[in-house]
């Protein structure tokens, strides 16, 4: 009897499959991509909080300054929209993480699960190329201004800081997606319990 198992063990592994209890090499690959991804939006989800606060606290000194002492906070209008941009691109990744981007089923949620799955992976890789390719392009359009010495126009402030930050939200943002495509494909190919 156990020469048997041992049989079937070996035959079940010269397969290439793992075995009952193991996880297959796409499940490790997707546990070492969410652990990541949920760090690192997490971390970029706080620093757009305390941007948020911030944005919140320059705009009411400059509406306090501006209206009762008539002296307005200089390059408040660029700080905010510094801030703002910088706020947004490190919220992506987390509006991602919990599912909070809009999304438009009324069609495929009428579908069975797996192929709402496999429709979810096609979009997510599509959506995946065409975030790493916006990574790349920000990445082109930090090193020119940096290169250029690009400042802002009232408070001096290099461009190239703020690009370099977006471009580390993307990144995140990217590493979500692909992680949605992976538990996506999981949903596919994983075999019906019922």
């Amino acid at each position: 009897m156990k020469t048997e198992i041992n049989k079937v063990e070996v035959h079940h592994n010269s397969l290439g499959a793992p075995a009952p209890g193991e996880l297959s090499a796409i499940e490790k690959l997707t546990n070492g991509i969410e652990k990541i991804a949920h760090f690192f939006n997490h971390v970029s989800h706080k620093v757009s909080s305390v941007l948020l606060f911030l944005l919140m606290c320059v705009t009411t000194v400059d509406v306090i300054g501006r209206n009762i002492f008539n002296n307005p906070i200089t390059g408040s209008y660029e700080l905010t929209g510094l801030m703002l941009a910088m706020m947004i691109f490190f919220s992506l990744g987390m509006a991602q993480l919990k599912r909070d981007h809009i999304e438009i089923d009324f069609l495929t949620k009428k579908l069975p699960l797996k192929v709402q799955a496999g429709l979810n992976a096609i979009t997510s890789l599509i959506l995946s190329i065409l975030m790493a390719l916006t990574t790349w392009q920000l990445i082109e359009f930090t090193k020119r201004m940096f290169t250029g010495n690009y400042l802002s126009g009232e408070l001096g402030f290099p461009i190239y800081i703020v690009t370099a930050l977006a471009t580390v939200g993307v990144l995140f943002f990217t590493l979500t997606i692909l992680l949605d495509m992976l538990q996506s494909i999981l949903k596919v190919v994983q075999k019906n319990e019922s």
